[in-house]
Formats: C-alpha cells, sequence, structure tokens
C-alpha cells in the first residue's frame, strides 16, 4: 500500500493461518522497468541499480513463486517523490529514485561504525545497508502483490504481513549481509522515529510505528541465528525480555509463510539458494 515515505521495514506476526483460496496458476512473466529519471540528482542512482541489476535479482525471488497473471517491477522518478506502492490496478510494484536518495541521506558515512552497527569490518557494510533497504522497499511492496494475486488470506494488518514477507527474505542472506542490512534498518528507523511526533493520527495508521516495526525485525533476526545477531540483546538494541520469545516468533512467522505460499512456491517452500543467488550482484 502506498504510504507517505516508504521506509517500512518491521515485522509483526501478522499472516493468517490456511491455504491461500488462488485458482490454479500458471507461469506469468514478470516485467522489470527502468525509467530514465530527467533530474540530474536521480541520473547517478538509475545508472547504479541497473549496473547491479537490482530489478532483475527482485524478479528473481518472485518467479520463485507461481503468478497467475503477469507482475512488473519498476524503478520510476515520480516526479522527485520519495515513495513506494503496490498499483493493483496494472500489478506494479513502483519504488521512486526519490526513495533512494532518501535511504542515502539518513544513512551517511559516518552512521557506520562498528560501534553502532554490529559486528564486521566497514568496508562494504554501508553498501549492503542501502541496497538492502532498496531491496526491502520492494520485497515489501512485493508482498502486497503476492496477497493479491495469490488471493493469500491476512490475519492482521496487511502492511505487518508485508513487512514480515520482506524480512523472511532478508533473513535468508548470508550473516554478515544480513547483519549490515538489518543494522542499517536500525539506523534508519531510529531516524525515522525522532521525526515521528506522538499524534493519535499515527497511532491510528494503518503502518506500526517505526520503533514497533524495528523491534519486530530485531526480534525475527534474533530468533532466526541466535549466534549471528546476539550482539542486538548484548547491546541492549533488542530488549532481552522480548527476545526470549523470538525464537518461536521466527518459527511461526516461517511456518506460516510456508502454509500460506506453499502451494504457490516452486519446491513448496523459501529457497534460500534462491535468495542468495538472486542478490548476488546486488550486495
Amino acid at each position: 500500500m502506498r504510504c507517505a515515505a516508504a521506509i517500512w521495514v518491521g515485522s509483526a506476526l501478522a499472516l493468517g493461518a490456511g491455504p491461500g483460496r488462488a485458482s490454479p496458476v500458471s507461469d506469468a512473466p514478470i516485467r522489470v522497468v527502468y525509467d530514465r529519471p530527467g533530474r540530474p540528482e536521480s541520473l547517478a542512482i538509475y545508472h547504479e541499480v541497473r549496473k547491479r541489476r537490482v530489478l532483475e535479482g527482485l524478479r528473481e525471488i518472485a518467479a520463485g513463486m507461481r503468478l497467475p497473471r503477469s507482475l512488473t517491477l519498476r524503478f520510476s522518478a515520480c516526479r522527485g517523490e520519495a515513495d513506494a506502492w503496490y498499483e493493483p490496478t496494472n500489478r506494479t510494484v513502483t519504488v521512486c529514485y526519490g526513495y533512494v536518495r532518501e535511504v542515502e541521506d539518513r544513512l551517511p558515512w559516518d552512521a557506520v561504525r562498528a560501534r553502532e552497527m554490529g559486528p564486521g569490518r566497514r568496508r562494504g557494510m554501508r553498501h549492503d545497508a542501502v541496497f538492502g533497504l532498496i531491496a526491502q522497499a520492494f520485497l515489501h511492496e512485493t508482498g502486497h502483490a503476492l496477497f493479491d494475486l495469490l488471493d493469500v488470506p491476512v490475519l492482521g494488518r496487511e502492511e505487518d504481513a508485508a513487512d514480515q514477507f520482506a524480512a523472511l527474505v532478508l533473513l535468508e542472506l548470508p550473516p554478515a549481509q544480513a547483519r549490515h542490512v538489518v543494522d542499517g534498518i536500525t539506523h534508519l528507523f531510529r531516524s525515522l522515529a525522532a521525526d515521528e511526533p506522538a499524534q493519535a493520527v499515527l497511532l491510528a495508521d494503518d503502518h506500526s510505528l517505526a520503533l514497533q516495526r524495528l523491534y519486530n525485525l530485531l526480534c525475527l533476526a534474533y530468533g532466526a541465528d541466535r549466534r549471528a545477531f546476539g550482539y542486538l540483546v548484548a547491546s541492549g538494541a533488542l530488549p532481552r525480555p522480548r527476545a526470549e520469545f523470538c525464537e518461536a516468533e521466527y518459527d511461526l512467522a516461517l511456518s506460516s509463510l510456508h502454509a500460506l505460499f506453499g502451494r504457490h512456491l516452486r519446491g513448496g517452500r523459501l529457497e534460500r539458494a534462491r535468495v542468495r543467488r538472486a542478490f548476488r550482484g546486488m550486495f
């Protein structure tokens, strides 16, 4: 669903139980489109994402599903907006070049420090974080597309379910890259939370608050690999009372994804090898 800034990453347990209701599926095409921007400040982004074959990698992930109708993944100028959305009328997922600029602005080089960002070498950390956030935006909106195209039932807020879908895919990355992505998301969401006024309109929004989304993501990450993400608890980024239940939360989330999408997934489950192959050129 379209949002004001479209920088949504958290992951709550929102997927319902039970099989999808879609009719038998075929192998509909997945198109990728890079719109050439008119603004000079977006041209460098345009050339970089094409060089990295970002959309081709994301198409590889989406192709892990048997789709009944075509889907388009698009980078667009969006008149300078920082946005991302799925449009069901033409079955298109769009991420704006302005979104990438906003991510880069909120994740400056001096934010990428081992003390703040967890273990690992500095080289490549910001790159992984930025491209991970681009991938997350597309995966979040692709989650909405899959719910629509496959008629997948959702118990809870669809925004949370789309967040969870994106997180589960990204956590299939190799541990070092997954840590950099999660650490970048942590910095970004803290930045967003600082900008969030305590207003009732935000509490009524279809998106959870930035810090709620952050803690849900950190819990899924810790539940997926306690060794790789143990620093989240040790540093206090993830409160210990929540951490106690994260392994169960992750197991439930992954089993729910397989229950809902299993009949549409090639091989019946999310393939780690496919995810890592798809992101190989991006990271």
